[in-house]
């Protein structure tokens, strides 16, 4: 993102983390790799599509086992920017584990709002649920924590059609340094795109929402912006709910325990308990 004022600094990650971009890098030659080996074994489907837009498909890997179940994986970039290919290999750990995992991309502001793309990813949970089998956990980073988040807010559900039964497989959802409260984007020279309001800003907040009876964590890192480790502690406090605290992480890196099979948060989306 660019940086014109304070309130861009605040939020600025890229900026203050060495290699950046080197590490975004990275990120995308590792996915096309993992893509094109999954391809190859004939364990890995590209682009299906889950709602009107050319944007709205995601990636399906499957593990080498019949499914345990699905992990969703929603990623972040502010709601402007990025798409499913930077985090095919993301997918490993769960993989490892039995489960299934699909990846989306959504549509993105200024083109659409965040409220739009909050019910497009809406719409994804509500195809999975109903196309795969099985328990389903969710994954996001950053504004995919938002969404993430924004799906076990009770105020999604209200006019849903949505089967409880099928809303009862909801396994565990973790926001990975996820914004809670969109008020302090109003400031940010990112609201240019965003056209957020004071009004549209809380009612798109996860700390303004009751959450569902679901379990529900946040995992952040220790080297995180000031503002992230705030936005995590705010949606602890509104929630009351688990916050892990990933020792030595940034905001990039934090994502490396995904591909990791034994992580204590593949463990999270993976295992079932009692």
């Amino acid at each position: 993102m660019t940086i014109t004022n304070e309130n861009d600094e605040a939020y600025a990650n890229a900026a203050f983390i060495n290699n950046s971009e080197e590490i975004v890098s990275e990120w995308t030659k590792k996915a096309e790799y993992f893509r094109v080996n999954k391809l190859e074994s004939g364990t890995a489907e590209l682009d299906i599509p889950y709602g009107d837009s050319n944007r709205q498909k995601f990636d399906i890997f499957q593990p080498n086992t019949k499914p345990l179940g699905t992990v969703i994986f929603i990623h972040g970039g502010y709601w402007i920017d990025l798409d499913k290919s930077y985090w095919s290999h993301f997918a490993s750990g769960v993989l490892a584990n039995g489960y299934r995992c699909v990846i989306p991309s959504y549509d993105l502001c200024p083109t659409v709002k965040i409220s739009d793309i909050t019910g497009q990813i809406k719409n994804l949970v509500c195809y999975v649920l109903e196309k795969y089998d099985g328990m389903i956990s969710l994954v996001g980073h950053s504004a995919g924590g938002h969404l993430v988040s924004r799906m076990i807010s009770i105020d999604q559900w209200n006019i849903s059609k949505l089967r409880s039964d099928l809303l009862k497989r909801l396994h565990h959802v973790v926001a990975i340094s996820p914004i809670a409260d969109l008020r302090p984007l109003l400031k940010t020279s990112m609201n240019n795109k965003f056209h957020l309001n004071q009004q549209t800003a809380e009612k798109e907040s996860p700390v303004f929402h009751t959450k569902m009876d679901i379990p529900f964590t946040i995992l952040v890192g220790e080297n995180e912006r000031p503002a992230f480790l705030s936005q995590a502690e705010y949606l602890r406090e509104a929630w009351s709910c688990l916050k892990i605290i990933a020792k030595g992480k940034h905001h990039f890196n934090i994502l490396d325990d995904l591909e990791n099979e034994r992580s204590e948060l593949v463990n999270l989306l993976t295992k079932i308990y009692g």
